[in-house]
């Protein structure tokens, strides 16, 4: 599990991709072992080796067919947050790494205080999605702040802007999105009934 709080932004030094998905080198800025997790742009992946300073994580093909992994090149930036352990504080919103879609950026808009973004996401997360609801962004948390047919306005003050990968993305680019999983739940016990 994780928060949604971006504990460093990195850039991918090194990308080997074949037929059964892709390994992605990362010089992550703490310490890791092999088989700890952690959240690459929002998606939960298990570091496979460590060699020296670098940590290897492997992306299965439906990991990448569903996320922003799969147009990941060298020198893109990423965000990388630890797994949750007990007794760390949540300052964010419970998640668990399972991105449930990718969304493009339709609009950045700067104001004297914050930077909003106008996200288009895929119709079939509609019902998941309220306003002043958590949401995650490349494994950000962050509050909806509107709603606009099959797109969403948040709010992303300067601090979270800056230590986060938002500070280098542009109109056009794809946000892994997951949902509340609280969200993804009731919908289940909903349709059971």
């Amino acid at each position: 599990m994780f928060t949604g709080i971006i504990k460093g932004v990195i850039k991918a030094d090194r990308i080997k991709r074949n037929t059964r998905g892709a390994s992605l080198f990362l010089r992550l800025p703490f310490k890791a072992q092999e088989g700890d997790s952690f959240s690459v742009n929002g998606v939960c992946l298990t570091v496979f080796k460590v060699s020296g300073k670098t940590s290897v994580f492997r992306a299965v093909q439906e990991t990448l067919r569903g996320t922003n992994l799969s147009m990941l090149k060298v020198g893109d930036w990423v965000n990388i947050e630890p797994s949750l352990r007990i007794g760390d504080s949540i300052h964010g919103h419970l998640l668990l790494g399972h991105i449930d879609g990718t969304g493009k950026i339709k609009e950045i808009k700067k104001t004297p205080s914050s930077i909003q973004l106008l996200v288009e996401y895929p119709l079939k997360l509609k019902k998941f999605i309220a306003e002043k609801g958590s949401i995650a962004l490349d494994g950000i948390s962050l509050t909806v702040a509107g709603l606009f047919g099959n797109e969403f306005q948040v709010t992303i003050v300067p601090y979270t802007m800056f230590n986060t990968n938002l500070q280098y993305k542009r109109i056009g680019d794809l946000l892994n999105i997951e949902i509340d999983p609280i969200a993804r739940y009731i919908e289940k016990i909903m349709e059971e009934e």
